[in-house]
């Protein structure tokens, strides 16, 4: 028969606690002298667990996934998947119910079996829990004959990935828990776009074609562990393990910890070009360098009166700044993100509208590899020869990869307010290329090519104050929403 268990030195209280983030909105607890205890099958049903009790022998089981944690009546200790972890207090028995101290469900151990950190706040009586990630960081890359997107997988993420018709797929994470949802609209030869989104039993990641009929193939691989999915219009059947990309980084299963001294967000604004390097000429004359510097100035005041972020500028004048400099002025200040403002060229006067960069060792295509070279061809201006600019290239490659997939997240963002704003300028689509301005930035870092000025149109529109200020409304939001999901504001 179980036994009965009371707190000792007096008699416990009936009370409820709120809670956000969990599968249910409140749970029963009792308070005494040595902290709360919560209801084990709220909780259970809380973290989406299910509770099994024998009342003979006392024992309590729960179960989530094929995981088992079992507890005692009596008992200070819990068994975690065959492992063992102290209990500050014994689990209790009150009216026919099971009740473990809160403290428990705080605890690193039970963080690690559930997938969940959980954290109490005494004053407002309320329960926070925060999943961990399951299904993080989403990324792609074009290739010469296919296209890969590769998402980071959690240990404990089980995928099923079906046809959608004929123009895309689903890939569906039974109980998985994502970072951030989103869609990315891609715009390469093979992938029209990504989406991910978050259920209430599972994670689903959506993948559309460019165009109906084309061949996919996924593929798991370790180290750390990611789904890789390869599209193309006839795939090979050996496709290389791994791009000639930097490797992903793990994958943060945590949310962001609190900045340094809480102090404020560091936005690094480059206004490209400058002094003696004009940059592109639009056809009525416009000057690249002109129509940066106003965007830059209008994003600085925009971020400033929001009052949450520390700005500097790179230049704030007409004058020339090395490639390098710019670099190294985000990079000595600490910066947080780099946004580099940039107008377009083309030798077609049918090109036009806006692209936002991330930075890659390999480009996303012919075009976007044409203007990585166009603005890297800044360095020339800095009295560097190619052999010194390449030298330094690699030595910068050695710590820029943990930043590589951020500064995507980042450009996506942007990219994705931009077209919520529904600005009258064609959208181009988030693209990578190796500039070396971003290269040599050790943050998170994007380049916005706001618009063409060898199209007549889009150079009418660049002069304009006001399409300026709704582009840069477009870039501060897409920052506000990433400083948000890093638990910067």
């Amino acid at each position: 028969m179980a036994c009965l268990v009371v707190l000792a030195g007096g008699a416990p209280r009936a009370e409820t606690l709120s809670v956000s983030g969990g599968k249910i909105g409140s749970i029963d607890a009792w308070l005494g002298p040595t902290g709360y205890f919560l209801d084990l099958d709220q909780a259970a049903r809380l973290y989406g667990a299910q509770l099994y009790w024998s009342r003979v022998s006392g024992g309590l089981r729960l179960s989530l996934r094929g995981r088992s944690l079992r507890l005692t009546l009596g008992g200070k200790t819990a068994r975690l998947d065959g492992k063992t972890a102290a209990l500050d207090a014994a689990v209790l028995l009150r009216s026919s119910r099971a009740f473990a101290p809160l403290s428990f469900f705080e605890a690193e151990a039970f963080s690690d079996w559930a997938g969940a950190d959980t954290s109490f706040d005494p004053e407002a009586k309320r329960l926070s829990v925060a999943w961990r990630a399951t299904v993080g960081r989403i990324r792609w890359a074009a290739h010469e004959d296919y296209t890969r997107l590769v998402a980071e997988l959690g240990p404990r993420a089980p995928f099923h990935a079906s046809p959608r018709g004929t123009g895309g797929l689903e890939i569906s994470f039974p109980y998985g828990h994502i970072a951030s949802a989103g869609e990315v609209r891609v715009k390469d030869r093979f992938l029209a776009s990504y989406a991910l989104s978050q259920g209430a039993r599972a994670a689903k990641l959506v993948v559309r074609f460019r165009r109906p009929g084309l061949q996919w193939r996924t593929t798991e691989l370790d180290g750390p562990r990611r789904l890789v999915l390869d599209i193309a219009a006839d795939l090979p059947p050996d496709v290389p393990p791994e791009p000639a990309s930097p490797p992903l980084a793990p994958l943060p299963l945590r949310a962001a910890p609190p900045r340094p001294g809480h102090r404020r967000p560091r936005i690094v604004i480059d206004a490209g070009h400058g002094g003696k390097d004009p940059g592109a000429t639009g056809v009525r004359g416009t000057q690249e360098k002109d129509i940066t510097l106003r965007a830059a100035l209008d994003l600085e005041k925009l971020l400033k009166r929001d009052g949450r972020f520390e700005v500097l500028m790179t230049r704030t004048d007409d004058r020339f700044v090395a490639l390098s400099d710019r670099s190294k002025l985000a990079n000595e200040s600490g910066a947080d993100l780099f946004v580099s403002l940039h107008c377009n060229a083309s030798g077609s006067s049918g090109n036009h509208g806006f692209e936002v960069y991330s930075m890659s060792e390999k480009a996303s295509d012919p075009a976007a590899q044409e203007l990585a070279d166009r603005e890297n061809a800044s360095v020339a201006l800095e009295g560097s020869s190619r052999e010194d600019v390449q030298a330094q290239l690699l030595l910068l490659e050695m710590g820029k990869t943990e930043n590589i997939n951020e500064s995507a997240v980042l450009a996506a963002l942007i990219a994705r307010d931009l077209d919520h704003r529904r600005i009258a300028i064609h959208d181009n689509g988030v693209k990578q290329a190796g500039f070396y301005v971003l290269r040599g930035t050790h943050a998170p870092a994007i380049l916005f090519e706001m618009a063409y000025l060898t199209n007549r149109k889009d150079e009418a529109k660049l002069r304009g104050s006001r399409f300026r200020r709704k582009l840069m409304a477009g870039v501060f939001a897409g920052i506000k929403d990433y400083a948000g999901r890093r638990g910067w504001l």
